[in-house]
C-alpha cells in the first residue's frame, strides 16, 4: 500500500495521488468511494465517513499520514487481498458430487374429482391485491448536497489549519495604504476616501456571485472558486457572499479596522446557513473549502487562536498575500 503524503478528506491535503490511494483502497475494502479519479469530491468524502463508522465513535471524514483510519484501511485492504474470492475457494477445493439414484417407475394413478378441482383452483387467476404504499421518493440530489454541506462540525484542532499563514494586523494595513480607510471610522460601512486603497478597489464577477473588494483578492478568490468547481461543483452551487469589502472596524473595538474595511476579506454562506462571529462549530461545506484557500494564500477565520473570536465563516487574505499587493 502506497504511503500517504498528505491529509485526504474533508479540511485534508487532498494531494492527488494520496486521494487517489485512498480511494483504491476504500474501494478494496467494499466502500465505494465513486470514480478513481484523484478528486475528493462528497462522494469520497462520505465513503471514508462510511468507513470510519465501522471502527472508529466520532467519523471526521479525513484520513491523516499514519492516522488511525488510514492504519485499519491498510489493514482491511491487506486482509482482503489475501483472501480468495469464493469461486476461487470453489475452485480450490471441488465439491464432490452425489452419487446418481435409480430412477423410480411411474405408473398411471387416476385423478379423484376433488383432486381435479383443487387443481382448478390452484390454475385460476390470484386476485388483485391493493398494492402497497409507495415507498418516499429520494431527496433531490441539490437536496442531499445542501443537506451534507450544511452538517455541523467541531472547530479544528490548533495547528492543523492556517500552516505557514499569518493573518494581517490592524496596524500592518494602515501603514500598508498610508492611512486608514475613511477619516472616521465606526461600527457601521461607510464610503472609502483613502485614494491609496480606492484605486484598488473593483467589484467583479468570482463565477457563482459578485463581489466588491481589492482586484488581487477578486482575482485569487476567483482563482480559488474555479477549483471548488472543478472539483466540488455541488457545494460551489450553495455558496453566496455575506460580504466583502465592509469598511468598518472590528466587532468590539474601537481602534482596530477590520480587514473587510480593505477590500481583503469575504465571509461566505453555505446553502443560506451563516456561521456566527465567536461560534463552536464550522461546516462541512466550510471546512472543505479550507484546503483551496490556504493553499492560496488565504488566512481561515476558523483558525483564530482565541475561541471566542473564531469566525469560521471568515476568509481573508495572509500576510504574505497582502504584502505583495501594490499601492
Amino acid at each position: 500500500m502506497q504511503r500517504l503524503n498528505g491529509s485526504v478528506g474533508l479540511g485534508g491535503k487532498n494531494r492527488k495521488s494520496d486521494v487517489i490511494s485512498v480511494q483504491r483502497a476504500l474501494q478494496a475494502a467494499s466502500v465505494p468511494p465513486g470514480p478513481i479519479d484523484g478528486i475528493c469530491g462528497r462522494r469520497t468524502i462520505q465513503a471514508i465517513e462510511r468507513f470510519q463508522s465501522g471502527v472508529m465513535r466520532r467519523p471526521d471524514g479525513r484520513i491523516d499520514v499514519n492516522g488511525p483510519s488510514w492504519r485499519r484501511l491498510t489493514q482491511h485492504t491487506a486482509a482482503s487481498a489475501h483472501t480468495p474470492p469464493p469461486a476461487a475457494r470453489s475452485a480450490a477445493t471441488p465439491t464432490p458430487s452425489p452419487s446418481p439414484r435409480p430412477a423410480a417407475a411411474t405408473r398411471s394413478v387416476p385423478i379423484p374429482a376433488q383432486r381435479t378441482a383443487a387443481v382448478a383452483r390452484a390454475q385460476a387467476p390470484a386476485p388483485v391485491i391493493a398494492a402497497a404504499a409507495a415507498t418516499p421518493a429520494a431527496p433531490p440530489p441539490a437536496q442531499r448536497a445542501s443537506s451534507y454541506w450544511t452538517t455541523k462540525t467541531a472547530l479544528p484542532a490548533a495547528g492543523t489549519v492556517n500552516v505557514g499563514l499569518s493573518s494581517p494586523t490592524s496596524s500592518d494595513q494602515v501603514a500598508r495604504f498610508g492611512g486608514m480607510p475613511s477619516a472616521h471610522m465606526s461600527q457601521n460601512d461607510q464610503p472609502v476616501t483613502n485614494p491609496e486603497l480606492k484605486s484598488l478597489i473593483a467589484t467583479e464577477s468570482v463565477g457563482p456571485f459578485r463581489v466588491t473588494g481589492i482586484r488581487p483578492a477578486i482575482a485569487s478568490l476567483r482563482s480559488i472558486l474555479d477549483e471548488v468547481r472543478r472539483d466540488l461543483p455541488d457545494l460551489l452551487a450553495l455558496l453566496s457572499s455575506a460580504g466583502m469589502e465592509v469598511n468598518r472596524l472590528q466587532r468590539g473595538s474601537t481602534t482596530k479596522v477590520s480587514n473587510h474595511a480593505w477590500g481583503s476579506a469575504i465571509d461566505l454562506r453555505v446553502g443560506g446557513v451563516l456561521v456566527p462571529l465567536g461560534a463552536s462549530y464550522s461546516l462541512k461545506g466550510l471546512d472543505a473549502l479550507v484546503p483551496y484557500f490556504n493553499r492560496a494564500g488565504w488566512y481561515w477565520g476558523g483558525g483564530y487562536r482565541s475561541r471566542g473570536r473564531a469566525d469560521p465563516m471568515h476568509f481573508e487574505l495572509g500576510g504574505a498575500l497582502m504584502a505583495g499587493v501594490s499601492r
